[in-house]
């Protein structure tokens, strides 16, 4: 023990002990495992919200990943930041999360990707200097009780958080309400097929009972079998009612007897009270009658009933002074498939409904006519007690003078609505906005095209620090006025952000407004050009626009008073104003949600309704920083310097090391030793 002690003390312990602590070092580390995310967006980290899903898991909940190993440099790429992300939910997660890598190169593996769902896509393959193409699996599954839902294919890394979480968080909230369903409450899907339409020759009749019961079987498998399927034949007198309360389609025909008849055709959810029609209904083509939605009925009813069950959070629409129309084939149709899964629209004509208690926001997208005192006085207090109001609106309008010819005149938008949103301090400007950094078209006959009344809204163009617009890279924007938010601004109980502007080569137009390229110029006189707030976000508490109720009588001191006027925000508000209602149509919505203009709105909406981790989830790995050069030879000069700038920089670096070491060499050589002529190569 002597020598021990006496060997630990000397310095030839040294080695051997030092390798000792780098491997209790290790040991600790792998128990400790910190990890540094350096991005700007956490784009490699797990938001709260994606944390907080998984670590409360009460059942457990299974991902499956199906990659193949030798997948192209860029699908590779996705494949590690698949692997990388979910290590992160692995790490937050509770006992009852797992994920499983599969081996692809496996005979049983492929065959349980098949049965799950999971198929190979085409793969573009650049390789020696030819293209080529492959066949890949690059899909996930995820389990959670007895629901299964897939994630094929599974191509970019853009948004995959979201995806996965919000997938997780459908699929929670499902089987949930599922598992807390009593004894013997089911929930039904009931096809209402009445039996006339078989003898019409309609395609698909016969086979429809059929086709909606397997689809039926395959999802009720996946649901612990807590749903139950009824097929009816409605009656003519059954079929009114039936259209009436659920949408169902009625086709009206002549029976064999001549006589004018009745046929009912739809599939519904029922939930209690609560349904959902799915899309199935009778269609018109060059060959006739068909059925149409039999091809996809399986995924039709796993989306109505994740739509059934959801806790998904109601958004009011006003309705009824010329918004518009986010029904199916409206100018906002877009919206609906844009917020399906986490909200709800739900249309309010204020003329004879007040805002229902619970509801977190509203939106008044593009009105046309003026509302009435009564109408204003409801948003004004549904705002004053801590309600979320979204103003879309123009500052100038199309008169329909010139509908003959197509051609809009614009005119100032005499709506009352833009002098009730005055009153928050926030003006909108009777003006049509025009930007040289605008969205380009290239034509065969004019060759490019500036549309100026859509500006490109880069990153500089942003608000830098909100999460709504911090990782988007552009949004594209179209007719939009100007707005001024210097009233705003002064209220020291309001926090108010410019979201977008335009670019300091921009003009405000606001008469002799042609929608033509081809006959439209920016201005030769430098000095015209200006900087234009496009949305404003304002937040805290706000002053009432009203006095007090409407037409309300004063009562005599010896009556009741009934008033219950808030003149003040009890709870802290948003208002969210935007000088355009164009960003929420479908020239610039995609139907998927993809286009940027998409992710903005999505990210608004989420904001004013409290889930601001959703914006920054949602948008990562999006953050672009896109070059705003318009000139040819800069966008050259840019593009071969990021090929060869870097290696230039590095030879000229190299260089001028190397001269600073020459010249230090031969000046200490001079201090020491300036008789020695010999020369050290």
């Amino acid at each position: 023990m002597k020598k021990l002690l006496n060997w630990l003390k000397s310095p030839k312990s040294d080695f051997a002990l030092f390798v000792i602590f780098l491997v209790l070092l290790n040991l600790a580390a792998h128990k400790a495992f910190v990890r540094f995310d350096l991005t700007a967006p956490k784009s490699y980290s797990l938001s709260s919200a994606s944390k907080s899903v998984v670590k409360n898991l009460e059942q457990p909940l299974s991902i499956r990943v199906f990659f193949d190993e030798n997948l192209p440099t860029d699908y590779s790429a996705v494949h590690q930041y698949v692997k990388d992300i979910l290590s992160e939910y692995n790490a937050a997660a509770n006992k009852n999360f797992s994920v499983s890598h599969m081996n692809m190169k496996d005979k049983k593996n492929i065959e349980l990707a098949q049965d799950l769902g999971v198929y190979q896509i085409q793969i573009q393959e650049v390789k020696n200097n030819e293209v080529g193409f492959k066949q890949g699996y690059m899909g996930i599954v995820v389990a959670y009780g007895d629901a299964i839902e897939v994630l094929n294919p599974v191509t970019t890394s853009d948004g995959f958080e979201y995806l996965l979480t919000s997938t997780m968080s459908k699929m929670i909230s499902r089987v949930d309400t599922l598992n807390g369903l009593k004894a013997g409450d089911k929930i039904t899907l009931n096809l209402y097929l009445s039996n006339d339409l078989k003898a019409l020759g309609i395609a698909g009749a016969e086979e429809a009972q059929n086709i909606v019961r397997e689809a039926f079987d395959a999802v009720n498998k996946q649901n612990m079998d807590r749903l139950e399927f009824i097929c009816s034949s409605p009656s003519g007198d059954e079929v009114d009612a039936l259209s009436e309360k659920y949408g169902v389609q009625t086709i009206n025909y002549r029976n064999a007897s001549g006589l004018p008849s009745k046929a009912a055709l739809g599939l519904v959810l029922n939930h209690g009270e609560d349904f959902y029609s799915l899309p199935f209904q009778l269609a018109q083509s060059f060959f006739g009658y068909a059925i149409e939605g039999l091809d996809d009925v399986e995924a039709s009813i796993n989306f109505g009933l994740q739509s059934l069950l959801s806790n998904v959070k109601s958004i009011g629409y006003i309705t009824g002074h010329g918004e518009l129309d986010h029904s199916e084939n409206g100018a906002a149709s877009n919206i609906e498939g844009l917020i399906s899964g986490m909200y709800e629209l739900v249309d309010i004509d204020l003329y004879s409904s007040d805002i229902p208690t619970g509801m977190n926001s509203i939106i008044i997208n593009g009105p046309q006519m003026d509302y009435t005192e009564e109408e204003l006085y409801k948003i004004d207090q549904f705002l004053m007690r801590g309600g979320n109001v979204l103003f879309f609106m123009e500052g100038l309008m199309d008169s329909g003078a010139n509908a003959s010819y197509g051609i809009p005149d614009y005119v100032e938008n005499e709506c009352n609505v833009k002098d009730f949103i005055e009153n928050y301090g926030v003006k909108i400007n009777a003006d049509m906005v025009m930007d040289k950094n605008c969205y380009t078209q290239m034509n065969t006959q004019y060759g490019t095209l500036n549309l100026y009344w859509a500006p490109v809204l880069h990153k500089e163009q942003m608000a830098k620090k909100s999460v709504i617009t911090n990782n988007l890279g552009f949004v594209v924007s179209v007719e939009n006025s100007s707005i001024d938010v210097s009233q705003a601004l002064e209220n020291k109980d309001v926090k108010v952000t410019v979201l977008t502007k335009s670019s300091d080569q921009a003009w405000a137009m606001t008469d002799g407004i042609v929608l033509s390229p081809l006959y439209m110029d920016a201005p030769a006189d430098k000095s015209a050009y200006s900087t234009y707030n496009f949305t404003a976000l304002l937040e805290g508490k706000f002053k009432s626009a009203f006095d007090g109720a409407p037409g309300k009588i004063a009562s005599g001191e010896s009556e009741l008073d009934a008033n219950n006027h808030v003149s003040a925000s009890l709870m802290p508000g948003k208002v969210f104003v935007a000088g355009t209602s164009g960003i929420t149509s479908n020239q610039v919505i995609a139907a998927d949600g993809s286009s940027p203009a998409g992710m903005f709105l999505m990210n608004v909406i989420d904001y004013m309704n409290g889930h601001e981790e959703l914006c920054t989830m949602r948008t990562k790995m999006l953050a672009v920083n896109n070059l705003t050069i318009k000139h040819s030879g800069a966008a050259a000069f840019w593009k071969y310097f990021e090929q060869f700038g870097l290696a230039i920089i590095l030879v000229i670096v190299w260089f001028i090391v190397w001269r600073a070491r020459t010249k230090r060499r031969k000046a200490i050589n001079k201090k020491y030793n300036p008789d020695d002529k010999r020369t050290i190569n």
